[in-house]
Formats: C-alpha cells, structure tokens, sequence
C-alpha cells in the first residue's frame, strides 16, 4: 500500500470535531469540518480507508510519500517578560524595532508566510529570557508609533529578525480559536517574548518555527 504524507507547506490543529488549516505557500487560513475532519483525523490515527484517502489526495491535502518527522511544537508557556515591567528601551533598540516592523509589512504584502518563516532561522538552545527584555521591550514601544491593530505577524517577524541578528534563537508560534482568529507571538523555552500570557490562553498553536 502507497504511504501517504500531509502536503508540505501545511499545517494543522484540531479544535473539537474541527481541523483548522495554515496553507503556508498561499498565506492563507481554512477550516475543515464534518466528513472531512473525519478523514483527516483518520488519517492522522493511521486508520484511514481507502474512500478516505481517496478523499484527501483529491482536495491536495495528502500526496504519496513517506511519513515526515512531527513538527517541533513549542512548550506550553509559563511565564511572560510582560509579567513585569519590561522598562524604557535604548533609542537605538527602539528605532531597529521600527525600522523592522515597517520592513516585515513590506514583506508579508510581497511574499508567502513560508518564505518568510524560513528566512531567517537560528538554532540553538533558548536564550536566557534576562538577554531578551531591551528587546521585548524595545517591540513593545515601537506599537506606540505606529497602529499594532493586528500586526501581531509583523511584530513577530520584526522580533526574530532582532535576536537572529544577535545570534539568539526563539520560536514563532501561530495559534488560532474558533470563531475565527489567529495570533502569532513569540517564545523562548517556555517563557512567552511579546505578547502577557492572558493574550495567548484561548489560542491553540498551530505552527511552531524556530
């Protein structure tokens, strides 16, 4: 029998019966439910029928190939940098933070969410979260200059691009809920970089990219 694997570029989480999609090559969202999510959940348990996958291969969800390695996901978050004051940014900080968001608009109006979470990977072990404070709390600032209703993609591009270019690495992770929305921040082991923990509870991640 052909093994089958989920189409490169996509990603998932299930929320109850439901599965809600990223397609990261066309930068778009879309929900999967009923029969669908049926198969799919199917398909992730290894118990798929031949309808099923008949099913799944025809709306591109599923090619022929061997099975990928899980996706990294991030740890459940414990703790914020926002759990306290993060303090007054150095000038320098604060104008490379937006300097760095207005560049991520750009972008994201140009090209594809993949191309763009591939961009700029560092690896590593996390950074200590006391290296990464001027620089949360230089993004923090930067939102008073310019109108951070959602720009929370920009704000996390703009803040990897920052530790990338110190050597540091951390996680973006994208969750969603239902009814719609979707959320990214970003995260270093399992303290949360950018946004307070009560801003991300009611999110499910969904992508998870270092």
């Amino acid at each position: 029998m052909t093994d089958h694997r989920l189409r490169p570029g996509l990603s998932y989480c299930m929320i109850g019966s439901r599965a809600i999609f990223l397609d990261l090559a066309a930068s778009r969202y879309f929900l999967l439910e009923g029969a669908g999510a049926e198969h799919l959940a199917a398909f992730a348990e290894g118990t798929s029928s031949a309808d099923g996958l008949a099913w799944l291969l025809e709306q591109g969800l599923i090619e022929p190939g061997a099975s990928q390695a899980a996706r990294v996901s991030a740890p459940s978050p414990v703790a914020s940098l926002h759990d306290r004051h993060l303090g007054t940014p150095k000038p320098w900080l604060l104008l490379e933070a937006i300097a760095g968001q207005s560049c991520a608009r750009r972008s994201l109006a140009h090209h594809s969410l993949g191309a763009l979470l591939e961009a700029s990977a560092v690896p590593g072990a996390d950074a200590d979260p006391v290296q990464l404070r001027p620089i949360a709390a230089a993004i923090e600032r930067a939102s008073r200059y310019r109108d951070a209703t959602d720009q929370c993609l920009a704000r996390g591009l703009a803040m990897r691009a920052m530790l990338a270019r110190r050597g540091l690495s951390a996680d973006v992770v994208i969750g969603v809920m239902l009814p719609f929305a979707a959320h990214c921040w970003i995260q270093s082991g399992t303290t949360v970089l950018s946004d307070p923990l009560d801003r991300i509870a009611n999110f499910t991640p969904l992508l998870t990219v270092r």
